[in-house]
């Protein structure tokens, strides 16, 4: 019996490729006459009517985006950050006129956008609210006030608005608690807030993240909006590389087709006070399937664990069986690092089999989610080795890695030694890479850890 297929139409056969190129023709002409705004304005219209018709027909998004060269959407994404900003601009003219912010084509997106919000930050009570991204019409940091009762900052994603960003606060009945920052250098002053909203059109929002993870109170709420689905047409999607050093908590999606996605982001080291070590006495099918998507996580950015990218499937589920096979008979030993049901840290210890090197144990595919590096986690884990290597009466820890990553650093922090070098260690495609022999015993791993906790 033949099993029928389902095929989803081609970008171009349901009308996104030639509305997709239009919109990217009308905002090259708009930018070279920026006064003839009306055509874009109507060639975005048309983007979302379509956007709600494929979202209506129930097709899937990936098989539209799939279809979307990275070129295309790169510059679709810059004309609707162009065309929302600009809308914004105009009618923050007419707001200070004495136009009401219900007027305004987009009020029911941010409004019930904020509102939703809301339901991430669990009731907590919220003192004072920095806004980074804003436009000139203040929308977010004016609804955000209003729902909260916190006075809010904001940094506009683009100087040229300040001036009339800064007559919409004045003019609105709630402009007293928003306030326009002159400097946008926040160095010195993130740390005042409980609650730091980044807006999905500020495109700078991987060295934020990056300054917030040093400089944010501990708890601090941060909510960063982001693309999903269909919407990542229109708005570009923050990177999962630009989470590094914050777990998400929880997401909030909005409402489709234009699905506007708001993390909730918890720095790895609070988040990291939640997780749990356990050492595995077996890897059934859903501890195995968790442990690959970890490890293919970690392959999307790197290729130090030892494969050249993701798994596939039947690659990684023969992986799995061997390793409950070896964690069974105890040849392999399996730390795993857990928030709630969710793995996000891993490290294997091999004691060494053969009768003269029965004190040596091998150390390899150390693994921490991204968000969690950089919390602490490390440091339990090697707590929890140095416990084992007791346990099992091993004396010297052994491991290789590729030479200038973060893995190596990272082990060298912790005291383990060089004793040798290779220098075709490993091979990614056409590349290679020199790779570190490094050793450690266990007393001088507690000794270590002793002075690091000092």
């Amino acid at each position: 019996m033949s099993v029928a297929v389902q095929r989803f139409p081609k970008p171009d056969e349901i009308g996104v490729g030639p509305v997709l190129n239009r919109v990217s023709e009308t905002y090259r002409t708009t930018r070279a006459n920026y006064h003839d705004f009306s055509k874009l304005h109507e060639a975005v219209m048309q983007l979302e009517r379509l956007l709600v018709s494929i979202h209506q027909d129930g097709l899937d998004a990936g098989s539209v985006l799939n279809g979307v060269s990275p070129e295309v959407l790169a510059s679709v994404n810059e004309a609707y950050c162009f065309w929302q900003s600009r809308t914004e601009e105009q009618f923050a003219q007419q707001f200070v006129l004495g136009s009401s912010l219900h007027e305004y084509c987009l009020y029911y997106r941010f409004s019930t956008l904020v509102r939703r919000e809301q339901g991430l930050l669990s009731g907590a009570k919220i003192q004072r609210i920095l806004f980074i991204g804003e436009g000139a019409l203040l929308i977010s940091a004016l609804l955000l006030h209003a729902a909260t009762g916190a006075p809010v900052d904001c940094v506009v994603r683009d100087s040229r608005v300040i001036d009339i960003a800064r007559k919409v606060a004045e003019s609105s009945v709630l402009g007293a608690a928003v306030t326009v920052l002159e400097d946008p250098n926040l160095d010195d002053r993130v740390h005042v807030y409980d609650l730091i909203v980044i807006d999905a059109l500020f495109s700078e929002r991987k060295k934020v993240l990056k300054l917030l993870r040093k400089r944010c109170q501990k708890n601090c709420r941060i909510l960063c909006r982001t693309s999903h689905g269909l919407s990542r047409l229109v708005f570009e999607s923050a990177l999962r590389q630009d989470q590094r050093g914050f777990h998400v908590a929880a997401q909030q999606l909005g409402e489709p087709p234009l699905m506007i996605a708001t993390w909730l982001l918890e720095p790895a080291g609070t988040a990291a006070e939640n997780v749990r070590l356990e050492w595995l006495r077996s890897v059934d099918s859903n501890t195995g399937r968790k442990l690959l998507g970890l490890m293919n996580r970690t392959l999307e950015e790197e290729t130090t664990i030892g494969f050249p990218g993701p798994l596939e499937d039947h690659t990684g589920r023969k992986l799995m069986v061997q390793l409950n096979e070896d964690v069974e008979i105890g040849h392999r030993h399996v730390l795993v690092a857990y928030i709630g049901d969710a793995i996000v840290g891993q490290l294997i210890l091999t004691p060494n089999s053969s009768p003269n090197h029965r004190h040596i144990v091998e150390l390899s595919r150390g693994t921490i989610h991204p968000s969690f590096r950089g919390g602490g986690l490390a440091f339990r884990a090697f707590q929890e080795v140095a416990n084992k290597c007791e346990e099992l009466k091993r004396e010297v820890i052994c491991l290789d890695v590729r030479a200038g990553t973060h893995a190596a650093l990272w082990w060298q922090h912790f005291g383990i030694k060089q004793y040798g070098f290779q220098a075709d260690y490993s091979r990614v495609g056409e590349k290679r890479y020199q790779g570190l022999y490094l050793t450690q015993t266990t007393e001088e791993l507690k000794e270590r850890l002793r002075q690091l906790q000092a």
